[in-house]
Parts: C-alpha cells; sequence; structure tokens
C-alpha cells in the first residue's frame, strides 16, 4: 500500500506541477533521464529538454489545464484518465496518461488521445533545438 500511494502521490504531484505551469517543480517530480512520449509517438529524453519543452509549450498555451478523474496504480505505474483544456482543439482533448515511477519520481510520462493528436515533442524538441 505505501508504494502504491507513493506512486500515485509522484503522480498527482507531476500535474499539479503541469497545472501550476511551474517547471522547477516539474524538474523536481522526474528523473535526469525520465523520457516523455507525446500522443502521436514522438519523444523527448532528458529533464532539461523535458523542462525547457514544457516552458515552451506553457508560452504557447498559457490556459492549458489538466484535470484527472481517476488514478490506478499497475505496478510501478500509475494510469490516469481525464481530459485537458487549451485554446488548441488537437490539445484540449480526453486522454489518457501513463507514467513510470523510480524512486519516487517520473521516469516515463506518455500521453494518448482519440483522433489526430498534435505532435508537441516534435515540435518543442525542434524548438528547443533552436534556442
Amino acid at each position: 500500500m505505501f508504494f502504491k500511494d507513493q506512486r500515485k502521490d509522484a503522480a498527482r504531484q507531476l500535474m499539479a506541477a503541469f497545472n501550476a505551469h511551474d517547471h522547477l517543480a516539474l524538474a523536481k517530480c522526474i528523473t535526469a533521464d525520465c523520457t516523455f512520449i507525446d500522443s502521436s509517438g514522438g519523444r523527448l529524453e532528458g529533464r532539461s529538454n523535458i523542462v525547457e519543452a514544457t516552458r515552451m509549450f506553457m508560452t504557447m498555451e498559457p490556459e492549458f489545464h489538466i484535470e484527472v478523474d481517476s488514478y490506478s496504480v499497475v505496478g510501478d505505474e500509475v494510469l490516469m484518465q481525464g481530459e485537458t483544456t487549451a485554446k488548441d482543439p488537437l490539445v484540449a482533448k480526453d486522454r489518457l496518461w501513463r507514467a513510470r515511477v523510480e524512486d519516487g519520481r517520473i521516469a516515463e510520462f506518455q500521453t494518448y488521445c482519440d483522433g489526430e493528436p498534435r505532435q508537441l515533442a516534435r515540435l518543442l524538441g525542434q524548438g528547443a533545438d533552436q534556442m
């Protein structure tokens, strides 16, 4: 039970950091070698890349918000269901998320949605490389 609570707490802290648009809190929530996988299968790897890409995304989508309706723990993963709100209709969707937790931090985070996904990892990864 302790580990399940710890894993769920790690996922809740990650979602709270996203909702607060707090990049420092996000950095504390994820491992140094964390992988982010967007709903189109694009990947970002490493804490600094993910934090910078998230900062850029929040600048593009200042109204972005995550509402998680349910959390389920399966092994070392937390599965979440909910929705996002944003100006861009390709971002504002019902979603599923999967977070793999290691030592109380998120080591891998993946988002899923129906329909045409926004290729955020590719878009933001290219932007981060150009900065």
